[in-house]
């Protein structure tokens, strides 16, 4: 009696110890979101509560079709791989059956591969099968792990040990899935923010070049890739033109243009989807030999699709993952699918802004091109003209007269080009000179008074000054000739320009002033830039530009008033003397 009684407080304190244990593994379970971490601690905990040498806990990768071990407890091995359905765990994997085995000797499904390796002798082993939790009753049991005991100290592992294998089986399974969400919302939160960093650097790159190299040093570092290449097509999908390589001999490039006759790059292409060979150098092909020439030794290969509106504008391959089991899984595709979309889309981007810029560069020029001859028309013609009398005018003295304004109008020519062409080089080319104020009036009269009158204008000019003033005679007159002729052009059925000058706050103020139709409200703010015109047959464009440029020249400011059907003035101000 009194030994029955002995032997039932035995069975309770073990008992005891086991609910403790199992609650501490709860505990720690529950408390640790890292696999890294989680499985040592597994081993750690069920080695010593189920009185073993040694545990091993195998993760079930389905993807791969192998059980695969981060911790092999006391052993020389670090990670032992397993096809599912080979040894004693492999068939667990496989069946999902518990096998209690007093001799693994005896048993035909024992693997003696690791003991042989490690020196270490195994006799009784306990494997159980890891299930992954119902979401729904009708679901299939996924087995997402197997958890292997070793050589028990005392004996053999028996019922009881099986029992509480198994209640350790189901908390193990919950922390194993709660680790699996945690690292894959660690990923994802990752991934979004590769995505956003992609975006952005795609966004500040200068180059399509530039956007490639920086997309597949982000997908090489990532994805743990050994090396890469993107190649794009010109125009059309036979050939690659452009080609950009990461981790690989740039001298190399030109080889890659004739890639696309690899079969599972042009099946790529023509599919539009990610191809990928975790077996390439298995497979001795024609297309192993393509790349060996190129000197890239291929295990691994995944061709991704640079799509656009259905169209493939290029893909991108990458070579060998760099861990020695390691392949790529169904989640690198997912990631390379968002990558390469957001790629191609900002390729395209690239180019169509490009083809906008260079559009618009050469309507630029070819405003540009319209300003320069419409400036220079008029004194041709009056050249033209002035010839054509000479031609028919017998007295000298006519002749003479009729030189000098041809000469006139040729010196004006080429001050008109010389400043077209340092306008366009930003160049400053001012000589300034101490000059009297009404010197610049009155010369500019002797110019163009008798041309605007004949022309069916008024023509008024006042000087109410004396100072001198610190300019460039020449670059001035030609300020106020260009202000003038768009005056003329603003007052097509006749009006008055005027030009005056003054004293105001100790500056010198010019104002030249028109009676036409004002500016239109839709070009004021940029009067003086660049091309700006307004309802004149050919644009005028750099006339005002050139103003703006020479005062700034002279350390000055212009000003301009204008009101709809009121007429404009323009005020310049420079420094008095």
């Amino acid at each position: 009696m009194q030994e029955t009684i002995s032997s039932l407080q035995k069975k309770l304190k073990r008992k005891q110890i086991e609910m403790s244990s199992i609650q501490q593994i709860g505990k720690s379970l529950s408390s640790e979101l890292r696999t890294t971490r989680l499985l040592p601690l597994i081993m750690t905990e069920v080695t010593r509560l189920m009185h073993a040498e040694r545990s091993t806990f195998y993760i079930v990768d389905q993807e791969r079709g192998e059980l695969w071990s981060q911790i092999a407890q006391k052993a020389e091995i670090l990670e032992i791989r397993l096809k599912i359905g080979t040894g004693i765990a492999g068939h667990v994997a496989k069946t999902g059956e518990i096998i209690n085995i007093e001799d693994a000797y005896n048993d035909d499904r024992f693997d003696p591969t690791t003991d042989k390796k490690t020196g270490y002798r195994t006799r009784s082993i306990l494997c159980m099968p890891i299930f992954e939790p119902l979401k729904n009753e009708s679901d299939a049991p996924v087995i997402i792990g197997v958890l292997q005991v070793l050589n028990r100290i005392d004996g053999v592992f028996d019922k009881e040990d099986e029992e509480l294998l198994a209640s350790m089986a189901s908390q193990i399974a919950i922390a194993l899935i709660n680790a699996r969400l945690y690292a894959s919302l660690e990923k994802k939160v990752s991934e979004l923010n590769l995505l956003f960093d992609i975006e952005q650097e795609l966004n500040k790159a200068k180059s399509r070049e530039e956007m490639i190299n920086w997309v597949l040093k982000k997908i090489t570092d990532t994805l743990f890739v050994e090396s890469s290449v993107a190649a794009l097509f010109d125009g059309n999908q036979e050939t690659f033109g452009t080609i950009i390589s990461y981790n690989i001999d740039a001298a190399k490039n030109e080889q890659f243009k004739q890639m696309n006759a690899v079969p599972l790059i042009a099946e790529a292409i023509s599919g539009g989807s990610i191809s990928v060979l975790n077996d390439f150098d298995q497979t001795k092909t024609a297309e192993t030999d393509i790349f060996k020439k190129i000197g890239i030794e291929v295990r691994h290969l995944v061709v991704v699709p640079l799509k656009f509106e259905e169209k493939t504008i290029g893909v991108i391959a990458l070579f060998n993952k760099k861990g020695k089991n390691d392949f790529f899984r169904n989640e690198d595709l997912q990631l390379l699918k968002s990558i390469s979309g957001q790629t191609a889309r900002s390729l395209e981007t690239y180019r169509l802004r490009k083809e906008k810029e260079n559009a618009e560069h050469l309507a630029s020029i070819g405003n540009m091109m319209s300003t320069i001859v419409h400036d220079l028309r008029t004194p041709v013609n009056n050249i033209q003209g002035f010839v054509e009398l000479m031609q028919e005018e017998d007295e000298q003295e006519m002749r003479d007269e009729f030189a000098g304004i041809v000469l006139e109008q040729v010196n004006t020519l080429t001050s008109m080009i010389q400043d077209v062409l340092d306008f366009a080089k930003g160049k400053t080319s001012i000589l300034p000179i101490k000059y009297p104020v009404d010197k610049i009036i009155s010369q500019f009269s002797k110019l163009y008074e008798d041309g605007i009158k004949k022309k069916g204008y008024e023509y008024e000019a006042a000087c109410d000054t004396a100072s001198m003033v610190y300019v460039d005679p020449e670059k001035m007159g030609r300020v106020f000739m260009n202000i003038m002729k768009n005056a003329l052009e603003a007052m097509p059925e006749g009006g008055k320009f005027s030009i005056r000058a003054s004293e105001e706050n100790g500056e010198i103020l010019f104002s030249l002033s028109d009676t036409g139709s004002g500016i239109p409200e839709e070009i004021r703010d940029k009067l003086f830039d660049s091309f700006v015109t307004s309802g004149k047959e050919g644009g005028t464009g750099l006339g005002l530009a050139i103003v703006k440029k020479v005062i700034d020249q002279h350390k000055g400011r212009i000003e301009v008033e204008s009101g709809k059907n009121k007429g404009t003035t323009f005020n310049i101000y420079l420094k008095r003397l």
